[in-house]
């Protein structure tokens, strides 16, 4: 009998194999040629509707700032909750996990946020190096699937996600197959390597707050927005919910204040670039494979269209969304928010479904800002070799929409770079 289980489990293995070849073959890769870029947008230090044209960082961030970011909240993501008191702490855990015992402090935090009269929480994990000295720097993650799959075997301590995931998510059988499809450390960090480089970790799903599916995205948005919720989008309380995790984390005395990066995939990357445009607390950005809606351009006419994620995520975006190829900001005007704080946008070369030809355009367009504040912004020589030292790092590696080893190694070299000018780098491109 055991080896019957023994041979099913390796012919869907190799099925799922053969499929993701399949589909890796059948996608054709992105030509990554600058000049097959879409337009440029205006230029981002001319004029805006009434605004003149900004020739100083003072003109930046007292005059164009705050009109880009009214724009993106009335005309693409929605508004940030209102009249909300900071978060609360309700209960700090320790987190037995034996894989990393002697390497790694686990805790996990309940974090109350949102009005008193209409409260919710999030819960997230803290995985922090056991024998850090001095305060750690911080990588703020959202997860797809809830921590509890964040981890090979997961304790019973570790709380499930409070709305519903996506098929996959429980582990079991299907998570070789997720894994195999997109990527080793889809759900599961790579630890150790986080921990190596002196890096705490702290993970959550937003979806404890306002859902990934249609009606706990509404229910959630209702009670975090109340009469508001029609005019917002599950992006915009994501990104929210980034701010609300740096605030808790900010406040203890073992991390770094100065040094707290937001990372992201895919949906998760187009949060992390909102918090990080909002947010000037936050210190740098990494966001992968951010798609439409994230790097990429509205304007752009490859990859997934606006129609397409309003007709298949109608929460991710509040209505006004489905005019935003009309509207005046565009999304070089979002990556321009975060100057001079640096930014990583990842690619790969078989996932023009992100379109990364659009998000070099954006990033290429917004450069002049991060020359305002005296810092070079993309400055490389083409779409696969990155400066990991710039103010935008651009990225493309082969394969298709997922998380790698390889791509850990350039976030983390990406951050070295920035949060440890003193740290020695190893010069290594992404590999081919």
């Amino acid at each position: 009998m055991r080896a019957r289980w023994v041979w099913l489990i390796i012919a869907i293995g190799l099925v799922g194999f053969g499929l993701a070849g399949c589909i890796a073959a059948r996608l054709p890769n992105v030509t990554l040629d600058p000049a097959l870029a879409p337009p440029a947008p205006a230029p981002i230090l001319g004029p805006f509707g009434q605004d003149a044209p900004i020739s100083t960082r003072h003109d930046w961030e007292t005059r164009r700032a705050p009109l880009l970011r009214q724009a993106f909240a009335t005309e693409i993501y929605g508004p940030y909750p209102a009249h909300i008191i900071p978060p609360r702490l309700l209960s700090r855990d320790v987190i037995s996990y034996a894989p990393l015992a002697g390497e790694a402090q686990i805790e996990q935090w309940s974090v109350a946020v949102g009005g008193a009269d209409r409260p919710l929480h999030f819960n997230m994990i803290i995985v922090m190096p056991a024998q850090a000295r001095g305060p750690a720097p911080v990588i703020v993650m959202q997860n797809f699937c809830g921590n509890r799959a964040a981890f090979r075997d997961p304790p019973a301590t570790i709380a499930g996600p409070l709305t519903p995931v996506f098929p996959g998510c429980e582990g079991g059988w299907e998570t070789p197959l997720v894994e195999l499809v997109f990527g080793r450390h889809i759900m599961v960090p790579p630890y150790r390597q986080i921990l190596a480089r002196g890096y705490a970790l702290a993970m959550f799903y937003a979806g404890d707050v306002v859902g990934d599916e249609a009606e706990s995205a509404r229910a959630g948005l209702a009670q975090l927005y109340g009469e508001d919720a029609p005019r917002a989008g599950a992006l915009a309380a994501w990104a929210w919910l980034y701010s609300q995790a740096y605030d808790v984390i900010a406040a203890d005395a073992r991390f770094d204040a100065a040094h707290i990066a937001v990372w992201g995939h895919s949906r998760n990357a187009k949060a992390a670039l909102l918090a990080g445009a909002n947010d000037a607390r936050i210190a740098a950005v990494i966001a992968h494979q951010s798609g439409r809606g994230g790097a990429s351009l509205n304007r752009s006419d490859a990859g997934e269209s606006i129609a397409e994620i309003m007709g298949a995520y109608p929460w991710w975006f509040p209505p006004a969304y489905a005019r935003a190829a009309e509207s005046a900001v565009d999304q070089d005007d979002l990556i321009a928010l975060i100057a001079p704080r640096p930014v990583l946008l990842g690619n790969s070369r078989r996932d023009a479904w992100a379109d990364p030809l659009g998000a070099w355009r954006a990033a290429e367009s917004a450069s002049p800002v991060y020359e305002l504040y005296g810092e070079g912004g993309l400055v490389q020589p083409d779409m696969r070799r990155p400066n990991l030292r710039a103010g935008i790092g651009f990225y493309t590696r082969d394969g298709l929409h997922g998380v790698h080893s390889q791509d850990w190694d350039v976030f983390l070299e990406f951050l070295d770079a920035h949060f440890r000018a003193e740290a020695p780098q190893s010069g290594r491109q992404p590999s081919r």
